[in-house]
């Protein structure tokens, strides 16, 4: 039986922000979630009645959060659990959060510099470099915390083990050879130190390379949104929407990848400051059963395959009648 138990995303946020939380709590165990499944994973966790839960990086899936709280109120009251997040939110889930959780949330830093702020007094000095590494990861390293601590680090080395992590998880099975990493983090390992990770994170760019040229010569485009549908290469979703977007010189770009009834999308934006969150949950209304969200600049969605030309066409005009 667990007595304590942290819960983060796999990206390179998440990752870090977990190993903060294990530092603060050693010897927790660690599990891998996603806004998606959060909820499964606290019921199965509710069941060992443990003393703690910290859950970092986890966005609040609307469709999800009635379930969200059904799982929250599995736990027994002599159960800690604290959420520390940066996705958006609104005052109505975070209301309904307070109620059942101890909510440390914030909107512009990474989920690490949060974890690491809340906990900064009992943690050990490598801790602030994972926080920056997830800073620079989720592009949230312009932050007051992380432009003071560049000034204690040369943030050139940062940036190369930080992008190190960045582009050697785009190799790595997050549930499994992922849970490793983190481990190696909380122990003071650098990235540049671990044999796997360099060689990975070569791999990876190599690879990107050949993805960057495969979107050059097949990406499409819908109004102002580039697009990039079923890429040969599984991974590589952020970069190549980002790819699609400049190949096509759009605002919006986006890297999609369908199976029988769905189209699952990362977006990304480029040279406008849409809230892509915002704008996902304005459009998806208007289409059944599609989810979607995430941060202004970063953001995902999922909807039926039948309707992604409609949803390029909607999301075109939605940018254009906000310029």
């Amino acid at each position: 039986m667990a007595d304590k138990v942290v819960l983060s995303h796999g990206d390179l946020d998440g990752i870090t922000s977990g190993a903060i939380a294990l530092l603060k709590y050693p010897g927790s165990e660690f599990y891998f979630t996603r806004p998606s499944q959060v909820h499964q994973d606290l019921f199965r966790v509710a069941k060992d009645r443990p003393r703690l839960v910290h859950i970092s990086d986890i966005a609040i899936n609307e469709r999800r959060f009635d379930d969200l709280l059904l799982a929250l109120d599995r736990f027994p009251e002599s159960t800690d659990i604290l959420w520390t997040d940066h996705h958006p939110m609104s005052k109505e889930h975070r209301k309904q959060l307070e109620r059942r959780v101890d909510l440390f949330h914030e909107s512009g830093p990474c989920a690490a510099e949060l974890v690491y702020r809340k906990f900064e007094q009992d943690l050990p000095e490598h801790a602030v470099r994972l926080a920056l590494y997830g800073a620079i990861g989720d592009y949230c390293d312009d932050t007051p915390f992380a432009r003071l601590h560049f000034d204690d680090i040369d943030k050139r080395t940062l940036y190369l083990e930080a992008g190190l992590l960045v582009q050697a998880l785009q190799e790595i099975d997050y549930r499994s050879e992922s849970k490793d990493l983190v481990h190696q983090l909380t122990l003071g390992i650098k990235p540049s130190s671990m044999n796997d990770i360099v060689d990975l994170a070569m791999k990876a760019t190599r690879i990107e390379h050949e993805v960057f040229r495969y979107v050059q010569s097949n990406a499409k485009k819908t109004g102002v949104v580039g697009y990039i549908l079923d890429m040969p290469v599984n991974g590589y979703r952020g970069k190549s929407a980002k790819f699609s977007a400049y190949v096509t010189n759009s605002k919006i770009g986006i890297s999609a990848r369908s199976s029988e009834d769905e189209v699952d999308m990362s977006i990304r934006r480029r040279r406008t400051d849409l809230d892509l969150n915002r704008a996902l949950n304005d459009i998806l209304v208007s289409f059944d059963g599609a989810s979607g969200g995430g941060h202004p600049a970063a953001a995902g969605a999922s909807l039926n395959r039948d309707d992604f030309p409609k949803f390029l066409q909607t999301f075109s005009d939605y940018v254009k009648n906000g310029d």
